[in-house]
């Protein structure tokens, strides 16, 4: 996302250079880090996950950071579910009647990304807030639970939107739902949980940019007028609307509504299921 917006972006920043720099390491931490102590200039900007702030702080004993008050929110740029993906033999057409099921048959093997994802987040939901019966198969990392998922090991899958797409559109995998309250264009035949009536799963991850704590106003406000006019750009949505995204560019203040929000509710989630991650 990050390369496909600098381009776009030095043109409504009057030409001014977009240096992309990777920063992996330590569920976004290290990233984190480096702009949360650079100046607040307007220089240094983070695009992130949505779990870097809402969901980490939760997961770690540690951070070199306060996620709320180390960071100027900006904007957020797009958000996307988590497609939650079956074998086609499962005796469930949608996750509402995948929840019934577990509870009428026992326990079905629901994998994930790994422990403290956001997959794993929606199975402490489904099974917390709706009486489900899904056993937790964490892997490490999205290529190999989809394999097994496919190859009928595990029963049921919690993918990224983007990953899980062409295994549906070609049959391989089911689409039970998509987190959220929205239908996406790349699966319009997938319903989103709050139709289900599972209005818990309301919520889904997104990509925003923030910069450090104590930026000035004006500088915030041109770089969300460059920010939203790039996301929103023919270009930018031609790359990433197939991906089964939604484009967004919010305000920086709906921004920091949906930072606090998404904050206290996978807090809870967190605490009551009692995961850590080392």
């Amino acid at each position: 996302m990050a390369r496909a917006l600098s381009p776009t972006l030095t043109s409504h920043l009057g030409g001014a250079p977009v240096v992309v720099e990777s920063k992996p390491g330590g569920a976004t931490v290290l990233g984190a880090g480096i702009v949360a102590k650079a100046p607040p200039d307007g220089h240094t900007l983070l695009l992130t996950i949505s779990s870097t702030h809402t969901q980490v702080p939760h997961l770690l004993a540690k951070l070199p950071y306060d996620p709320l008050k180390d960071f100027t929110p900006i904007t957020q740029l797009f958000r996307s579910g988590v497609v939650v993906c079956a074998q086609p033999s499962l005796k469930a057409k949608d996750l509402r009647e995948l929840v019934e099921l577990s509870k009428s048959e026992g326990q079905i093997s629901a994998a994930s990304a790994g422990i403290g994802t956001s997959g794993h987040l929606y199975i402490e939901m489904l099974n917390r807030l709706y009486g489900a019966r899904l056993n937790h198969i964490p892997y490490k990392g999205a290529s190999e639970g989809q394999r097994d998922l496919q190859g009928g090991i595990v029963q049921v899958y919690f993918d990224s939107v983007s990953s899980a797409i062409p295994h549906v559109k070609a049959g391989r995998v089911k689409a039970l739902a998509i987190t959220g309250s929205t239908r996406i264009e790349a699966l319009p035949e997938v319903p989103h949980c709050v139709e289900l009536g599972l209005g818990a799963l309301n919520i889904s991850g997104w990509f925003g940019v923030f910069g450090p704590a104590g930026m000035d106003r004006s500088t915030v406000a041109a770089l969300n007028k460059a920010l939203v006019a790039a996301v929103r750009s023919p270009e930018v949505q031609r790359q990433f609307v197939p991906l089964g995204v939604e484009i967004t560019g919010t305000s920086p203040k709906e921004f920091a509504a949906v930072i606090q929000q998404d904050y206290a509710v996978w807090g809870k989630v967190i605490k009551d299921a009692g995961i850590r991650i080392e």
